[in-house]
């Protein structure tokens, strides 16, 4: 079986997807700290929906969000998550209609109706992006730079704990 290769996720896609390998995320069920995490998230930025995704080369893998989600992976192709991997500071859409190529994205243009995306990748301690913790809203809005702040530093505190999951040291 002949596996896809998406070469615009990242600059060294073989590096990124070998470490997030590493990580033994994937195929698993969500742990309660990322749940936490996404809670927190959600609570600090104002906003309905956070998400906690890691990316590797077929699927967007949900990990924790608020809202009932599936626990199975998205396609990429649907998802913003693996859209936005490639971009190394994150990256925020405040108006999808701006945004042509989007529309076609079942969230934005279904019945979700999304109209607010915001992300900062998720990071090795080497600096692979393996995933993103995003904000989602259904109503219009700005991400200002202290916003940005709050989510790069809930994205730190994903990758202590992936590290703690990669030492054996996995939390409740």
């Amino acid at each position: 079986m002949e596996k896809k290769i998406r070469k615009s996720i990242a600059f060294d896609e073989w590096s990124r997807l070998e470490s997030l390998k590493n990580y033994k995320i994937l195929y698993t069920k969500s742990a309660p700290v990322f749940d936490r995490l996404a809670a927190f998230t959600a609570k600090i930025l104002k906003t309905p929906i956070a998400l906690i995704n890691f990316v590797d080369q077929d699927s967007v893998w949900l990990k924790e969000g608020q809202q009932a989600r599936p626990s199975s992976p998205f396609e990429p192709e649907t998802s913003l998550c693996s859209m936005a991997i490639i971009n190394e500071s994150g990256i925020e859409f405040e108006g999808f209609e701006k945004e042509p190529a989007l529309m076609s994205n079942a969230l934005i243009a279904g019945e979700s109706g999304l109209r607010f995306y915001a992300a900062v990748p998720i990071t090795t301690d080497e600096g692979l992006p393996v995933g993103m913790v995003c904000i989602v809203d259904t109503k219009h809005r700005k991400f200002l730079p202290h916003e940005q702040k709050k989510l790069e530093w809930v994205a730190v505190r994903i990758r202590k704990e992936m590290n703690k999951r990669m030492a054996g040291q996995i939390s409740a």
